[in-house]
């Protein structure tokens, strides 16, 4: 994904992790990595000998990658001064009527038995964000270190009585699982208030695309704040005539359509999820850059239009924007008995075989998916001019010029101890493998910095070295104001920064996985980086839209 802009100041370069900002660009000071072992990447490929050449019918085994072990190195984290100030209920069980008794004659008789006292429902105490990001700190003081923070709309459960009023009015009140939140311009304990309602639809975090997504089309749509009249269109989107003409299909977006949110009609305007109140007054907040997203809350129709709330609570014409780009490529889930090495088929077209060991007959027996996964024997056979890989299904793969191999590793490094998470990035593979321990649990293809193997500092590449995530975001948004590269993405999915402006991220706008083409961060499928989301340390709680843990997160490992 893209990075900072390259004036800003390394000074702030951990405050961007925080906030979300966009992935680094040159001028920022990544800290020292750990050096690199020196690790030879497999090649994707090996050249067949000519035919004839080799009698038997496997030859050599795959062979494992040599990972020297490398010292893990001190994380740099951002500091608290770094970072930007700022339920369910007891159902009531019914009770069943027991049968009636046998009597000495055999008869039924009915017994009178006590009516059970139901049991009372647990009062429930709640409040509601009132803000994009409202910080749970870790205590009752705004100087507290910042666990995470909520998003607009969210309603949680507290607890019933303000822990303290330093500095807060109203109180600090205690939030599930932990922390605190000052009730006032960020948070409200009114559980009906406007926010809930137009903001409170929880992004689905068991989605690869937590929102419904869209891409701004050309010109980009205007962003209203309250239900527009049709003259008032008009005026806004003087080309709005001849727009609706094109006839734009707008199927797609059928099975969302839902009544229009309750907080827009008697001509209300939208909360605003800002510090900076919207005007009773205003129509429309401008139009966003060309290149832009975003994630919608709700769909609706209204003027014989088809609208969209986004999570900043804009108002979108749909007709104006397009859907996002659904990726096909999913990762590889390793069960015991698989594991490295493991082929990625990045080719169109390819087929799986069968092969009679004795008579070398080659049989085919289906296609394979575009950027499929097979876990791999070792075992290489060649047939003719043709060299084949083993799975460990039993079938074969025809080894060519488009198939990437992810090689077992041939010593361990020093971090991979029992039980505990890591990732192996591979910046020339495209690659990406999840361990536990020195077990692999799931691999995928990846986007890596488009600058390949390139300073980090100077050009588009991914940073080389060992980090640890240190904060999560479900979503965020990422942006570049950076002359012939603007841009506007909200809603960025599944974000894990590790280091600097570097993230781990999911992308809605493009499929090219396996490919070079971020600025910096590592480009995963929506539903790869969902599962890795769910995986990987800290843990963001449930609610919460994002979490900070400064030391202890999951292992990061970037190298050629």
């Amino acid at each position: 994904m893209s990075r900072v802009p390259g004036r800003l100041s390394t000074s702030i370069a951990a405050v961007l992790a925080v906030v979300g900002l966009s992935c680094p660009q040159s001028g920022l000071q990544p800290d020292t990595p750990a050096t690199p072992p020196d690790v030879e990447p497999a090649a994707a490929t090996q050249d067949p000998s000519a035919p004839g050449d080799v009698a038997p019918l496997f030859e050599a085994p795959l062979a494992a990658e040599e990972v020297a072990p490398v010292q893990e190195p001190e994380v740099a984290v951002p500091s608290p001064s770094d970072l930007r100030a700022a339920g369910d209920r007891e159902a009531q069980q019914d009770v069943a009527e027991p049968p009636g008794e046998a009597t000495e004659d055999g008869t039924n008789e009915e017994v009178e038995e006590p009516i059970a006292e139901p049991t009372p429902r647990e009062e429930v105490f709640e409040l509601v964000a009132l803000r994009k990001e409202t910080w749970v700190f870790a205590e009752p003081r705004w100087n507290a270190p910042k666990l995470g923070y909520l998003r607009s709309g969210t309603t949680i459960r507290r607890d019933e009585h303000a822990a303290g009023f330093r500095h807060c009015k109203e109180g600090w009140y205690r939030v599930e699982p932990k922390g605190y939140v000052c009730i006032g311009k960020s948070a409200t304990l009114e559980t009906h208030h406007a926010m809930a309602e137009a903001a409170g639809r929880a992004p689905d975090r068991a989605k690869g695309l937590p929102y419904p997504y869209v891409m701004a089309d050309f010109p980009p749509p205007p962003r209203y704040v309250r239900l527009p009249s049709e003259a008032e269109q008009a005026e806004v989107e003087p080309d709005l005539a001849k727009h609706r003409q094109r006839k734009r299909d707008l199927s797609s977006f059928e099975p969302l359509l839902e009544a229009a949110p309750g907080s827009l009609l008697y001509n209300r305007s939208l909360p605003s999820p800002y510090a900076k109140p919207r005007s009773p007054e205003a129509l429309h907040t401008g139009r966003p850059v060309p290149r832009s997203g975003w994630g919608l809350l709700h769909v609706f129709s209204w003027t014989d239009r088809v609208f969209g709330v986004t999570t900043d609570l804009d108002l979108i014409p749909l007709d104006r924007t397009k859907p996002a780009v659904t990726s096909t490529m999913v990762g590889t889930h390793l069960v015991e008995d698989q594991g490295l090495p493991l082929a990625f088929v990045h080719a169109q077209g390819a087929r799986l075989y069968r092969i009679d060991l004795e008579t070398r007959v080659v049989q085919d027996v289906g296609d394979v998916r575009f950027r499929e996964g097979f876990s791999l024997t070792g075992r290489r056979a060649r047939v003719g001019e043709h060299v084949y890989l083993e799975t460990r299904e039993g079938t074969f793969l025809r080894e060519g010029p488009r198939m990437v191999i992810i090689p077992a590793m041939k010593e361990v490094p020093s971090w991979a101890t029992p039980g505990r998470k890591w990732i192996d990035v591979s910046i020339l593979r495209q690659t990406l493998v999840a361990y536990e321990g020195t077990r692999p649990v799931f691999a995928t293809m990846v986007s890596t910095g488009s600058d390949g193997l390139g300073d980090p500092k100077e050009t588009r590449s991914t940073v080389l070295g060992a980090f640890l995530i240190h904060t999560k975001h479900v979503t965020t948004t990422m942006s570049s104001d950076e002359e012939g590269d603007v841009y506007d993405l909200q809603d960025v999915p599944y974000v894990q920064y590790f280091h600097e402006g570097y993230a781990l991220h999911g992308a809605y706008w493009h499929d090219g996985f396996g490919t070079p083409r971020s600025h910096g961060c590592i480009n995963l499928s929506p539903y790869d980086a969902a599962w890795l989301f769910g995986w990987t340390d800290p843990e963001v709680p449930e609610g919460w839209h994002a979490k900070l843990q400064l030391r202890g997160g999951t292992l990061v490992y970037t190298h050629p």
